[in-house]
């Protein structure tokens, strides 16, 4: 089987929260985003800092996304934005994060999230109203294929965890 095939019932899941219901029906309120897009750029800065830190970036540097998701989040107010807590969930998972030292760890969280924006993200620039840069990327088929070398089935449990992770997340969120 697949890294892909291995997390499928996972992923399944995370798109079947309320919160991605909503994403996909278009029917995510603007707050509810916003606030999405500043706990994001809280557990991407640790992912990417992590993964910098264990060499993992080398030849893909193109897929960190926390600098584009800060200035995404600031786009989407009209003036300074409003300040914001982190959530406590999405603390854990930055703190999870941060407890990791194995590299290949780090690298199921950065497959999960990164590759979701890869692929998913493109649908969800088309259904929210909201500045996207974060989920533009150049060179994507390029990028994927050194990123997808990377990568083994035996990453599949760390991976699934990840999506444990999101799916948490996301059903802070009532929809």
């Amino acid at each position: 089987m697949s890294l892909k095939e291995l997390t499928a019932e996972k992923h399944r899941q995370a798109e079947s929260t309320p919160f991605m219901k909503s994403v996909f029906a278009g029917t995510i309120s603007k707050e509810m985003w916003t606030d999405y897009t500043y706990q994001k750029m809280h557990w991407y800065h640790i992912i990417e800092k992590k993964a910098k830190d264990f060499g993992l970036l080398e030849g893909i540097e193109d897929i960190c996304r926390n600098s584009l998701i800060l200035d995404d989040y600031f786009k989407m107010h009209d003036g300074p934005p409003t300040p914001r807590e982190i959530k406590s969930v999405a603390q854990e998972y930055v703190n999870y994060i941060s407890s990791l030292e194995d590299p290949k760890a780090v690298l199921a969280h950065l497959y999960t999230w990164h590759m979701g924006d890869m692929f998913g993200g493109q649908m969800i620039k088309q259904l929210i109203d909201a500045p996207h840069t974060h989920l533009d990327f150049n060179n994507v088929q390029d990028l994927m294929s050194r990123f997808k070398a990377m990568l083994t089935d035996d990453l599949a449990d760390e991976a699934n965890v990840a999506f444990d992770w999101a799916i948490r997340i996301l059903n802070e969120y009532e929809c």
